[in-house]
């Protein structure tokens, strides 16, 4: 056998392994009730849990999204590379007996012993016919207690017992778990995963090509204590490179208790987290699901969904090319929620104990800023390369309260220039000034306002400050106004045409038609017209605004890539819980490949990879006769 088909095999096995989850497994029995559904195998307090629904159909669509993506040239078919793998892990080129059209599932622990483990990996694979499955080369067949082996190398590496339609593997060292497995399949009454999940995120995983779960609580009571003492070293060894003279922003002691503090409120709040991936010729979708605990302060602000009084519809105020543009509906019970735990998270960073007073007014500004503002936005984030700042940024706000608005415009002035912010602002390296002024012009009866915030690096030299430098100039400058009851604001090099430009949209009464790139994005996501939240992220576009500003020297792509597809996202909030839709094009991870590879190309002389610098003319190459 030649060494790159040595290799070739070698990667295709590894394939296998990681898609199921191990890379030496065996198999247990349980009770022979038959069942279609993993789910209803699998323990409740499992800690994981990743399906692979309809395997065979799935892997064909990862692979029609795959096609084009890769080099001219590179043949890289998951489907048939994923089969192969399974025949040398059985010893035949055509498995008997696997039902490669079934649904697949890795998870862990598996129960028993004498405390869980998280290594003792459980997978479970379905089969069309036991005793065909059993003619395999590498199968041993079952002893008394119905446990077969999977030779691995000529070792008896995988251990297994059916389980109706299923073969539930595991490590052949993990044998001694297999009675209590056993005993607690067979258990009466015993609880499954299937009855855990709720009907809704049942549906989830059995619906979607791929599914995965994890059970908060459990990863709590596994790994909490070992995440919190990783936290204590890495902020001891922060200490000791400040001791040193290194660089650290904030006290170490607070980023401990920062830290500290978030992963203990999310390991005690949150119940579980699960994802779903669906892939399609032309795209791919992604659903991450974040459920609170019952009754927890999570649950209660993942419960406080969209305002129940009818929102007016700003989709008008997205833009085309933008590299960030969205719309988004909350109540004002959860914005002020969300406002409150910034604060939170404010005072964790401060790196010292905030004056109750500084505590008090960012508070009273969450507050108020929520009576003020709580309802429907609309948002763009543009690039303008060619100034300073190289984006253009503008939002439409509803308020609820306009005689507030301008005492909150004030508080804001007051908290970014006085008091314990600035102070952890400059100690953060940044000096920050905030101004406004107040009916500096007039625009078709409308007074508008002038916001300017002054950006300088407390050191000048460092590479951070010399991007802000090149980014920003001197700082930001603004325009808002109030027409009716939306506030407009805009922040770009030219704030004054702008903001006009929503002036004139918000007196028409109507912002105008939905743009034709916000039209194509809702249809990756045909949910989105019910979300809580919806946008647009180019991020290929981001790429292009950033390259230029970054302090170390890279190669920049020689031609612009059209980013005309942009990834789209959704939110929605709502019965203690925060489900997310997230679809990418496969155009935008075109464009990304493309820019990637001809940065790539700059990198290499010829534009070959490997290949040499090219002598001068006249002179020959360096190891050439005569040459001294």
């Amino acid at each position: 056998m030649t060494r790159p088909n040595r290799c070739k095999q070698a990667l295709v096995l590894w394939i296998l392994l990681v898609l199921l989850g191990a890379a030496e497994v065996g198999v247990i029995r349980a009770a022979q009730t038959p069942t279609s559904d993993p789910a209803r195998i699998i323990p409740a307090d499992a800690l994981f849990c990743l399906r692979l629904n309809k395997l065979a159909t799935s892997l064909g669509q990862v692979d029609q999204f795959l096609t084009g993506l890769l080099p001219p040239g590179t043949q890289f078919n998951m489907a048939m590379m994923v089969q192969g793998g399974l025949g040398q892990l059985l010893g035949a080129p055509q498995p008997a007996g696997l039902n490669m059209a079934g649904d697949f599932a890795v998870f862990g622990p598996l129960p028993g012993g004498e405390k869980p483990d998280a290594k003792r990996v459980g997978i479970l694979v379905p089969i069309s016919d036991f005793q065909q499955f059993l003619t395999n080369p590498n199968v041993v067949k079952p002893d008394a207690q119905g446990i077969l082996k999977l030779n691995l190398q000529g070792k008896p590496g995988v251990a297994g017992i059916q389980m109706g339609s299923y073969l539930l593997l595991t490590r052949a060292e993990d044998q001694q778990a297999l009675t209590e497995a056993r005993n607690w399949t067979s258990r009466t009454g015993a609880a499954s995963l299937a009855q855990r999940l709720s009907p809704e995120e049942l549906k989830r995983a059995t619906d979607s090509p791929a599914w995965a779960y994890a059970n908060i609580q459990i990863a709590a009571r596994l790994y909490g204590p070992m995440l919190q003492q990783k936290i204590k070293e890495a902020t001891a060894k922060m200490q000791e490179a400040q001791a040193q003279g290194g660089p650290m922003v904030g006290a170490p002691a607070a980023a401990l208790d920062m830290w500290t503090s978030l992963l203990n409120s999310f390991l005690q709040e949150a119940q579980f987290v699960s994802l779903t991936i669906d892939p399609s010729a032309t795209a791919i979708r992604l659903a991450p699901v974040v459920a609170g605990v019952p009754n927890s302060d999570m649950a209660k602000i993942l419960s406080l969904s969209s305002a129940p009084q009818p929102q007016p519809n700003l989709t008008g105020y997205m833009e085309n090319g933008a590299i960030m543009t969205g719309v988004a509906s909350f109540s004002p019970a959860l914005v002020r929620a969300i406002a409150l735990k910034e604060v939170d998270l404010i005072t964790a960073m401060a790196g010292q104990v905030l004056p109750q007073e500084d505590l008090a007014r960012l508070r009273k500004l969450a507050t108020d800023s929520a009576d003020v503002f709580g309802g429907a936005t609309a948002w763009s984030f543009s690039a303008d390369p060619k100034n300073k700042p190289p984006f253009r940024a503008r939002r439409v706000v509803t308020i609820r309260d306009r005689q507030k608005l301008n005492d909150v415009l004030d508080q804001v002035a007051q908290v970014m220039n006085q008091g314990a912010i600035a102070d952890i602002l400059r100690k953060s390296g940044l000096k920050m000034q905030f101004s406004l002024k107040r009916n500096v012009e007039t625009y078709q009866g409308i007074p508008i306002d002038v916001a300017s915030i002054m950006l300088e690096p407390t050191d000048a030299n460092a590479p951070q400050g010399q991007m802000m430098k090149s980014m920003f100039g001197g700082g930001l400058n603004g325009r808002m106004a109030v027409v009716n009851n939306l506030f407009l604001s805009t922040v770009s090099a030219d704030s004054d045409k702008d903001i006009r430009v929503l002036i004139d949209q918000a007196k028409s009464g109507s912002p105008g038609q939905v743009p034709s790139e916000v039209q194509a994005a809702m249809q990756l996501i045909p949910e989105a017209k019910n979300a809580s939240l919806f946008g647009t992220y180019n991020y290929a576009g981001a790429l292009q605004m950033a390259l230029p500003f970054l302090p170390i020297p890279l190669p920049k792509p020689q031609a612009q890539v059209s980013t005309d597809s942009a990834i789209a996202f959704a939110g929605t909030i709502g019965n203690g819980r925060l489900l997310t839709t997230i679809a990418v094009p496969k155009q935008q991870v075109q464009a990304v490949v493309k820019m990637f590879m001809s940065m790539k190309e700059q990198m290499e002389p010829s534009g070959q990879p490997g290949a040499q610098p090219q002598p001068a003319p006249g002179k020959p190459p360096a190891g050439t006769p005569g040459q001294t």
